[in-house]
């Protein structure tokens, strides 16, 4: 802002910003100050802001926060956004695919089919934003520590659970261990909704008879998720065995995407207007 200034010691703390959301802040300060009816930036105030920051940026490393400033429009803009699960890095107890194989596919197939530099030619706005990104999920679990529900694309790992009814014993560990409620007893043993289950391993952990059983783990593919204004949960359009199977989902629907979508219209926009017309076949 014109006319405002800085005391060294707030100069000199700015310099430990990075480089390239340094002017940024610099702006967010002097409006914070300035809003306030003062010409004079002190290290308090700069110490506000940088607490603020920090906890926007909750605790996101250099590179994935300067995907998420705004940009000028020109070629070499990254234009996906790629959040993949942790849980090998945690030794997570709920992991149930090896997601390494699985991000590996994602990021080949962006960088082969050039789909990043494919979404800015499309985008009529001469600065990128955070919202005009392609977000990508990558899940090992049905819990979703990587937000595959409000993700463009995303793929969740899960299990289907196979029920030997001769060596039940009807004692309902399952049905008291399934956090969806997706098993419930009868007179000749536990029934099982296919569409209620999302796919973990909770009622195999605990069955004393080990009469549940679980397939090889794989991948349901959603799309159309998104927050915002009108949030919209992602939607399960298919599932795969492996990446190349989910891949040719994914790969088919962001070139319809690509080809039919209006200049600048969200993906999870244009998912949600075409939905109605059935799930994504490979």
């Amino acid at each position: 802002m014109a006319g405002m200034k800085w005391e060294n010691s707030a100069e000199h703390a700015l310099k430990r910003v990075p480089f390239f959301v340094r002017p940024l802040a610099r702006m967010k300060v002097e409006e914070r100050v300035g809003g306030q009816g003062r010409a004079l930036v002190t290290l308090a105030d700069f110490q506000q802001a940088e607490a603020a920051f920090k906890a926007l940026r909750g605790g996101r490393g250099d590179a994935e926060l300067a995907k998420m400033l705004p940009q000028d429009n020109q070629p070499g803009v990254e234009m996906t956004l790629l959040e993949s699960c942790r849980a090998e890095l945690a030794d997570c107890p709920n992991r149930l695919l090896d997601t390494e194989p699985w991000r590996q596919a994602l990021e080949r197939w962006l960088r082969d089919d050039d789909i990043s530099e494919r979404l800015r030619q499309r985008l009529p706005e001469h600065k990128v934003l955070h919202h005009h990104k392609l977000k990508l999920s990558l899940g090992g679990c049905p819990n979703g520590c990587s937000r595959p529900q409000v993700a463009d694309l995303a793929l969740v790992g899960f299990v289907q659970p196979r029920f030997d009814l001769a060596g039940c014993t009807a004692c309902g560990a399952c049905v008291g261990a399934c956090p969806d409620q997706a098993i419930a007893m009868s007179g000749e043993g536990p029934v099982w909704d296919q569409e209620a289950c999302l796919g973990c391993r909770a009622c195999a952990r605990v069955c004393p008879a080990g009469c549940i059983s679980l397939s090889e783990p794989r991948a349901r593919v959603l799309l159309g998720g998104k927050l915002g204004r009108h949030p919209r949960l992602a939607q399960v359009a298919a599932t795969a065995v492996d990446p190349e199977q989910a891949l040719a989902v994914l790969r088919q629907s962001v070139e319809q995407y690509l080809r039919d979508a209006r200049p600048g219209q969200r993906f999870a926009d244009w998912w949600g207007q075409r939905a109605t017309a059935g799930p994504v076949r490979p």
